[in-house]
């Protein structure tokens, strides 16, 4: 006896008892004269269900959707090809499609693909074929392994039933179906008034499951839509990587890829930060850097010594490993000149610490330098510019200009020298387009440092999440181009091989 007829068996042996009692209960209830009376009770209690689920919509009608956005990358082309993808399932879970159409499948792949694709090639012409092969086949390969997966663990007795009995079970639901149908035209015509009351609880019953469906199909469209896209974004940003599977034995040559990708891994956290260090002359750039080591590291002249960029390495707790980028002072006109001496540095940073003085009123330069770090981000094809924080210096020359005494209560300012430093923030936030918490008013002056350890080094740890995916797609993207010529190499040596090994066949024929 095969399993699919032993399991046949265990289901009528289990329904059997049950069966015997329904149709025991049925017939009590017509020999007591009460089976209209329960018909009555069961269509009351359906419609009181049905009214109290009308209810429970009203209350809280929203569907709950996939959210994919926290597993994206938070830059803006992948923002906008986000919502993209959002308008397309929207519009998608509107229309109501047909769901057992292949051609659904298809035009929606077809339109979320060439959605994102646009985002993220706008200026080719067959955007949608800008893939590579083995990316595209690590995308059919992951999706099949999901749909495996949730198949097997989600669907009742797929690994029983054949394709063959889900057909035949499907046709053996149409034809009870058309019998059921048959059956409620026939009762009609000898009790009416049961009739009557059977149809009224099938059409709440129905209403529901209709509704309860309804649900379902929004849900499984939005999830098809998003899934597709996730995968998209994945593909057209070049966020994926082809080896980063786990095996539970695995064979040498993939021990070898494992091996590849850990040490990548491992490289990637003992990556330093890099940390760039801007403001204008004499704002108090080096005493800020001087702060953060503890001891002296830059010199603190009027006129800077340096040109362009100084690199320093920092390790404190908390930062692991960082790399400070001391950039030059500038003024209303040094930005391009700077740009061209240090771009390609610039652009590798993760942090900007921005040194603002408090007693310098003229902020048109630091806009200008911000815009321009922006630019020229855009300009080398880079997501978007990193987490600033603004080290607010010389606060002790605030008005009053003798009263120092602090610490100060910045969020709730009680005297006068808190409020002059508090109104100095709220002013930096509407110029510079930043968040109070982005902003650390210290005091560098030596021997009456202020507001580091309590102030900044906290202000730069909150943006240290984000600072965190900044060097990982920092050092992705250099994976990528060093694996891009490293896979060339190696597809190269294996086509040489093989060509040479079908030349030297064919010459030895000819000869032997």
């Amino acid at each position: 006896m095969n399993i699919k007829t032993r399991w046949q068996l265990h289901f009528a042996v289990f329904i059997a008892p049950f069966s015997v009692l329904l149709v025991s209960g049925v017939y009590w209830l017509w020999q007591q004269h009460m089976l209209l009376v329960w018909l009555e009770g069961s269509a009351v209690l359906s419609g009181i269900w049905w009214l109290v689920h009308q209810r429970l919509n009203r209350v809280n009608p929203d569907l709950k959707l996939l959210d994919i956005s926290a597993a994206l990358a938070k830059t803006s082309q992948t923002e906008l090809a986000f919502k993209h993808i959002e308008s397309i399932a929207a519009q998608r879970r509107n229309s109501n499609p047909d769901l057992t159409s292949s051609a659904f499948y298809m035009q929606t792949l077809l339109e979320v693909m060439q959605a994102v694709a646009e985002h993220y090639y706008p200026q080719q012409k067959d955007a949608l074929l800008e893939i590579k092969l083995p990316y595209l086949l690590k995308v059919v390969e992951t999706l099949a392994q999901e749909l495996r997966i949730n198949v097997a663990d989600n669907l009742p007795g797929s690994h029983i039933f054949s394709l063959s009995d889900l057909i035949k079970s499907r046709k053996f639901a149409t034809r009870a179906s058309e019998l059921y149908r048959l059956f409620r035209i026939v009762s009609a015509g000898f009790d009416p008034v049961s009739a009557m009351i059977r149809e009224v609880r099938i059409l709440t019953t129905d209403s529901l499951v209709s509704y309860s469906t309804s649900e379902l199909k929004s849900w499984l469209i939005d999830a098809y839509i998003k899934k597709i896209g996730y995968y998209a974004i994945e593909l057209y940003s070049g966020n994926m990587v082809l080896d980063n599977g786990v095996f539970t034995k695995a064979t040498r040559q993939s021990q070898l890829e494992l091996d590849q990708i850990k040490q990548r891994e491992d490289s990637a956290l003992a990556e330093p930060f890099r940390i760039l260090v801007l403001g204008q002359t004499n704002a108090g750039k080096s005493s800020l850097i001087n702060a953060l080591f503890g001891a002296k590291k830059a010199e603190t002249n009027v006129i800077p010594t340096t040109e362009g960029i100084t690199a320093y390495h920092l390790e404190r707790s908390g930062l692991e490993s960082a790399i400070i980028m001391d950039c030059e002072g500038y003024g209303s006109d040094a930005c391009q000149r700077l740009f061209a001496k240090a771009a390609e540095e610039i652009v590798r940073s993760d942090l900007i610490i921005l040194a603002l003085s408090a007693t310098n009123a003229a902020r048109d330069p630091d806009k200008k330098m911000l815009q321009a770090i922006r630019n020229c981000f855009v300009a080398k094809d880079k997501s978007s510019l990193p987490p600033v924080v603004v080290a607010l210096t010389h606060i002790d020359q605030l008005r009053p200009l003798r009263e120092w005494q602090p610490p100060y209560d910045i969020m709730n300012p009680c005297s006068a020298k808190a409020q002059t430093i508090r109104f100095m923030m709220d002013t930096l936030v509407n110029e510079l387009d930043l968040s109070i918490e982005q902003i650390a008013p210290v005091n560098l002056k030596a021997g009456y440092e202020y507001n580091i350890e309590e102030g900044l080094i906290p202000a730069i740890f909150q943006q240290l999440e984000q600072v965190k995916q900044l060097r990982y797609l920092r050092c992705l993207k250099e994976y990528h181009q060093e694996d891009y010529w490293r896979r060339l190499w190696k597809q190269s040596t294996n086509a040489g091989r093989f060509i040479a090994k079908k030349g030297f066949k064919v010459f030895e024929k000819k000869i032997f």
